[in-house]
């Protein structure tokens, strides 16, 4: 992908001691990533091993809606693959540019979603005790920090007030949760949204800790057992900033577009897969909730409505993301990687979409979905 994708794509990072952590040269190991595409999972390393317990595919709709038009439009956004789910039937599933159903590709800022689902399965456990609780309880690096009384919930809705941080050192430290915790403060919380993956780094460091706590190997460890597994996925990479070290919570797991369809049907059932319920319903409902700083942003999670022709990220980033009109549902949300990588939800219409494709900064949010949802009335 090319240096702006790395630019925008990771932007964050992790923590231990800095110490006894070896050196990377940055500049070195982001020209060997500065060509890469969604489909050179092979460049990101080293990657942590998450083991699937499935991976099978979906039945079939036996009359399927025509959608050459959302397909039409994804592969002339750069589409590298797209997959269409009604009431859990493959309505379209398709791929190109040598990619097919078992192809890994990066995900890019998708992770972040997965995140949020895992604080969710953590709160039901009381593993959490609440995402309102001040993030200095969870990380002693913050316990007399004023930056300690930021909020689990703060940092999941982006409205934690931290401040922007070297994006080479986010992106290629061999310490990410470190150079994520030397963050600044710069708005008072709860006042601006900023979408800052400081603040999904930070969260996500908090959760393995107290994992550990809990008897865990720590976050791969718990993703795997309480989540990736049982939804039936299949074997998965999450890009970690050294061996044995810490994944990148905002960015960095490679999965096939099957898996995330399948987390993407985790939310439109409300948590359940089949009759299990993995994350609480009252979770899903809290997680798609605007937050108080963006109507069109709950808990690691984006949402469609009230319609903006342009969104952005956050006051001072540049990149603008194109919806050129309103959804045709109220209720569709989505999960945002970098360059056009989608998984969107629309349960009012039990539909469900996985994208993916080579980076587009043109990538236009609202064709595929309202294609889908206009095919499928």
């Amino acid at each position: 992908m090319k240096r702006i994708a790395c630019l925008a794509l990771f932007s964050l990072a992790s923590g231990a001691n800095a110490a006894t952590v070896p050196e990377r040269d940055i500049k070195a190991a982001s020209e060997a990533l500065s060509k890469a595409t969604v489909l050179d999972t092979q460049l990101y390393r080293p990657v942590a091993p998450l083991k699937g317990c499935a991976g099978s595919g979906f039945p079939v709709a036996a009359s399927p809606p025509d959608l050459s038009a959302a397909k039409a439009y994804s592969d002339q956004a750069k589409g590298v693959g797209l997959i269409v789910l009604m009431n859990g039937e493959v309505l379209h599933e398709s791929y190109g540019a040598g990619a097919n159903s078992s192809s890994l590709t990066a995900s890019a800022s998708m992770m972040k979603s997965v995140l949020g689902l895992a604080f969710g399965i953590a709160a039901d456990e009381r593993i959490i005790r609440s995402i309102d609780d001040p993030v200095r309880r969870y990380l002693p690096e913050w316990r007399n920090d004023p930056r300690g009384a930021i909020t689990l919930r703060q940092l999941l809705s982006m409205s934690s007030g931290l401040g922007p941080s070297d994006f080479g050192r986010l992106l290629l430290s061999t310490d990410v949760n470190a150079v994520a915790l030397s963050t600044p403060a710069r708005d008072a919380p709860d006042t601006v949204f900023a979408y800052n993956n400081a603040s999904s780094q930070i969260a996500g460091a908090a959760l393995d800790r107290q994992l550990r706590k809990k008897g865990y190997r720590g976050f791969i460890d718990f993703l795997q057992r309480r989540l990736w597994c049982p939804l039936g996925n299949a074997d998965a990479e999450l890009w970690i900033d050294r061996e044995g070290g810490s994944p990148r919570y905002y960015a960095g797991l490679h999965a096939s577009l099957r898996d995330w369809a399948r987390i993407g049907e985790l939310i439109r059932n409300k948590g359940r897969v089949g009759n299990r319920q993995l994350v609480s319903a009252v979770w899903i409902g809290e997680m798609t909730t605007p937050s108080r700083t963006n109507a069109n942003y709950g808990l690691q999670v984006w949402l469609g409505s009230p319609w903006v022709a342009q969104r952005r990220y956050s006051a001072e980033n540049p990149i603008l993301i194109t919806h050129s009109a309103p959804y045709k549902a109220d209720d569709v949300l989505f999960f945002d990687g970098f360059g056009g990588q989608r998984v969107y939800v629309v349960p009012s219409r039990g539909i469900t979409i996985a994208r993916t494709g080579f980076t587009n900064l043109a990538y236009d949010d609202a064709a595929i979905v309202n294609a889908v949802l206009a095919a499928t009335q």
